[in-house]
């Protein structure tokens, strides 16, 4: 008897889904007709998805980071509309992806519940998405940095160990914990690196050990339709973290409504001192430094809100715009008085694997009461599928128009100014090198930073991921 085989492309791999023979298929040709005819709410698998659905657009966005590649011939039918059936075969593909990015996972996960029916239809059965027995799985990161801020007279060598464990609980909730161990050092150079201590607001002064700390804690589930809910140890997700990425014990709702995200957050702030503002962090002293985060024995939690709309017009631009307060900050007049922004970003795909992306942020304190970002980028993120990227920007980060952003990284803080340029590239499978360097860059205010800073900074490293 002859058999028939059905298999899915996915990037140059061949997946069998189905061995069939010519009666079954037959067989089953005919029950589906018949099952599709007494079943009047199951939906249509080949009726069209209407073209203003909100799945274009994340299939938009899954191609633009390299995810899938439409019809597996690289295109796709522009305004006309698809099928269902169509649309599961791409979140087919991009569910057998792997080293997807938390932003590209959670489209996914969107797309996968949308059209589940459909992807049960096609009866996709690959290894990696099927639930075994253990559901609890691990990945983390083994780093060798080298950074040196503007303010800094040595070089900081720091070895980090982050571990990622991730536990579904049910198709709707899943669990997650981070743990970080760094060791580091500014005057034994390389592989001198030792066991250190950081100092965290709420802990009434004390230092905290930074080797197998608990980075990260939180559940993470649907609460209804369009609707996430995550609560715990977290990092906030609104507007690419440009103002707001201090991580809190809080929540985070987002709520999906056609081409927009609203997202909310709040909760007591968890970051080490030296990142929210302090007098000895060189430029980052808001409001001049004023009763700024003295490392005394008081309990001197912050805590900080925000929310903000997230709107995709299309796949080439989005854009947001979004409200930020940081409580009981004690750079203003003793904690008597809420650091207040307001912040709009956006995106814009020049060409193709080119994009420009800007924020602006202005606070309601006075003194350094901007920040900004304009920066051209080429191939995306370093966590995508391109093997090597840059960006070139300009930057200006006042200290009271920001809690914490994502534009600094572990040798700059907010409080200057400068040129940006970014290198990445991939050295092979799961290791990949990052360069930022930071060039005739200074305090936006010299006369609050430290006597002496330097023109140029710079944070490289180096990663293995597993």
């Amino acid at each position: 008897m002859s058999c028939c085989y059905c298999f899915l492309s996915i990037r140059g791999e061949e997946i069998m889904l189905e061995k069939l023979t010519m009666s079954t298929t037959v067989s089953f040709l005919l029950l589906s007709s018949v099952n599709i005819s007494m079943t009047a709410a199951a939906a249509n698998p080949f009726s069209d998805v209407p073209t203003d659905h909100w799945a274009y657009d994340a299939i938009a966005k899954l191609a633009a980071d390299g995810i899938v590649d439409g019809y597996g011939d690289t295109t796709f039918k522009g305004s006309h509309a698809i099928t269902r059936y169509e649309m599961a075969q791409m979140i087919a593909r991009a569910m057998a992806k792997k080293n997807v990015n938390a932003s590209d996972k959670a489209t996914i996960d969107k797309l996968s519940a949308e059209f589940a029916d459909e992807l049960n239809n096609l009866g996709v059965r690959i290894g990696k998405l099927e639930r075994n027995a253990d559901n609890v799985k691990w990945s983390g990161v083994f780093c060798n940095k080298a950074m040196k801020g503007l303010t800094d007279e040595h070089t900081w060598w720091e070895k980090e160990l982050f571990l990622n464990a991730d536990g579904q609980v049910n198709d709707s909730w899943k669990v997650h914990a981070g743990i970080d161990t760094k060791w580091g050092t500014n005057t034994k150079g390389w592989n001198g690196e030792e066991s250190f201590s950081d100092r965290y607001g709420g802990y009434k002064g004390k230092d905290k050990e930074v080797t197998s700390m608990l980075y990260q804690i939180y559940a993470q589930g649907t609460i209804g339709k369009n609707a996430n809910l995550t609560f715990g140890l977290l990092t906030p997700s609104l507007q690419n973290g440009y103002v707001g990425n201090a991580r809190v014990k809080g929540g985070e709702i987002d709520y999906t409504t056609g081409k927009a995200i609203i997202k909310a957050y709040g909760g007591r702030t968890h970051e080490k001192l030296g990142d929210m503002s302090s007098t000895w962090a060189g430029t980052f002293l808001r409001g001049g430094g004023i009763g700024d985060y003295a490392a005394d024995d008081s309990d001197r939690q912050l805590t900080a809100y925000g929310t903000a709309v997230e709107y995709r017009f299309n796949d080439k631009t989005a854009g947001g715009v979004g409200f930020y307060q940081l409580r009981n900050s004690y750079a203003y007049n003793h904690g008597d008085d809420s650091l207040n922004i307001l912040a709009v970003n956006g995106k814009q795909t020049l060409a193709k694997n080119l994009d420009l992306t800007a924020f602006y942020s202005h606070g309601n304190r006075g003194f350094q009461n901007k920040a900004y970002e304009i920066k051209l980028t080429y191939n995306g993120s370093p966590w995508g599928s391109k093997p090597w990227g840059t960006a070139l920007g300009y930057r200006y980060l006042g200290s009271d128009a920001l809690i914490t952003s994502s534009v600094t990284q572990g040798s700059e803080k907010p409080g200057s100014k400068g040129f940006e340029f970014e290198l990445w590239c991939h050295l092979g499978q799961n290791i990949q090198l990052q360069n930022y360097l930071l060039f005739n860059g200074s305090p936006i205010d010299s006369s609050v930073a430290r006597s002496s800073y330097y023109r140029t900074s710079f944070f490289s490293n180096l990663i293995f991921a597993f």
